[in-house]
């Protein structure tokens, strides 16, 4: 029993929720942190997507069964090493399915569509987009734009336009490394696990690196600066967080090129002390500056 419940919360991926708490950006930037009303709405927001992408997971798991027993890693998830049926997992998603637009629909109308974007996006993705090179990525990274939009309707504010460029950038340079590690680890069986590995290259998948690293931070920057928010938060204080930033990109790059990891950027958080550290750090400056 003990192992079956270790295997579903596997295969929702519930250390991947970490990805999820980009939902709480809006409630910190919106200064609503303290509010009790918009912290509970906050946090069911980023329930209904824990489960949404719980049982999205599933499905890919479905889907991937063959591609996944040839990579060295996954062959090891519950599906793949046989802990779980593919009944048992299609179950397991939808009830998460069903739940997660539950509390979506509790809170607004707004929330529950873009949740229904979010998951038409990730079935195209899965199916088909994940296929076609560079959009792969880009669609992934609007995945965590969506997590940002649906954080602020679930509290009736309105998305910083920055806050969602610099978070779509930040995503797309998860999304690349995240490539380059498969590309780097299956070597040549990379085309058995993912078809569009044979598109991509250790020399362009760089260049894209560099272009997105700089335009998360120099979005960042901006976002820091503009005047509407230096306005709102009644401070311009805000961009002393940028070395939090910088070092945090570049940490990851270290971590991508010099270690290969990359593959799973919620796990290299957990291990990684020093960027852990940083994004601590980075949080309890940011609350610092703009609830002084």
């Amino acid at each position: 029993m003990v192992m079956k419940l270790k295997a579903i919360f596997e295969l929702i991926r519930v250390r991947q929720w970490i990805k999820n708490l980009f939902v709480f950006a809006p409630l910190v930037f919106s200064l609503q942190l303290f509010n009790a009303q918009a912290c509970l709405q906050a946090v069911t927001a980023f329930f209904a997507f824990c489960l949404v992408s719980g049982s999205l997971y599933a499905m890919n798991d479905i889907i991937d069964l063959e591609r996944d027993r040839h990579h060295p890693r996954k062959k090891n998830r519950p599906l793949p090493a046989g802990i779980l049926t593919v009944p048992e997992s299609a179950i397991i998603g939808a009830l998460g399915l069903g739940f997660g637009f539950f509390l979506a629909f509790s809170l607004d109308i707004t929330v529950t569509i873009i949740l229904v974007i979010y998951l038409l996006m990730n079935v195209y993705y899965s199916l088909w987009g994940k296929n076609i090179i560079v959009f792969d990525t880009m669609l992934i990274a609007l995945g965590f734009v969506l997590r940002v939009m649906a954080g602020a309707y679930a509290i009736a504010v309105h998305p910083s336009s920055w806050l969602l460029v610099a978070t779509f950038f930040l995503a797309l340079l998860l999304g690349l490394g995240k490539r380059y590690n498969e590309l780097r680890v299956l070597e040549e069986d990379s085309a058995h696990h993912r078809r569009v590995l044979e598109e991509y290259s250790e020399p362009f998948l760089k260049q894209l690196f560099a272009v997105a690293s700089s335009a998360t931070i120099v979005a960042y920057a901006l976002y820091t600066m503009d005047d509407e928010v230096i306005a709102a938060f009644q401070t311009e204080n805000l961009v002393f967080t940028m070395p939090f930033v910088v070092f945090g990109v570049f940490r990851y790059l270290y971590l991508v090129y010099r270690h290969e990891l990359g593959g799973d950027p919620a796990e290299m958080v957990y291990q990684d002390r020093p960027l852990l550290l940083t994004v601590v750090l980075w949080g309890i400056s940011v609350i610092a500056l703009i609830y002084r």
